[in-house]
């Protein structure tokens, strides 16, 4: 006779841990420059399922209260290194700026000085709107 208990453990452990399963399973595809990850991933990704990686948006605050992706932090690039302890080390990071420049200086911080992080930049021009309307383009 079959434990009908152990269905209903087995099902929701399925269903707790799935979403674990997806976020380990994320297809980060590389971009250009090392440490980059490519504009058609980051926007596949932002797309289907943001909740995926942390979007660390290193403009200062005032840009940053102009727009920026949904559900993205706001750490300015001059705080990356005193506030490296509050990156997630669960999920991958993706830092965003408009030029790619401060983006991945923030990368290079968190790769110099090390802490578990997976951390990615995006290497493109980023056109920030006030209602989460964003526009990523290749650089130029």
């Amino acid at each position: 006779m079959k434990n009908p208990y152990l269905n209903i453990v087995l099902c929701a452990a399925t269903l707790l841990f799935a979403p674990l399963a997806q976020a380990a399973d994320i297809a980060i595809e590389p971009g250009k420059e090392k440490g980059s990850i490519s504009i058609a991933s980051f926007q596949r990704i932002v797309k289907d399922n943001p909740s995926q990686i942390a979007i660390i948006d290193v403009r200062d605050e005032r840009e940053f209260k102009k727009g920026s992706f949904p559900g993205a932090i706001n750490m300015p690039v001059g705080d990356v290194e005193k506030k490296m302890g509050e990156l997630p080390k669960d999920k991958p990071v993706v830092f965003v700026c408009p030029t790619g420049a401060r983006s991945g200086e923030a990368y290079d911080t968190v790769k110099m000085l090390g802490g578990g992080v997976t951390a990615y930049f995006v290497d493109a021009d980023i056109a920030f709107g006030s209602e989460g309307n964003q526009t990523v383009t290749e650089r130029k």
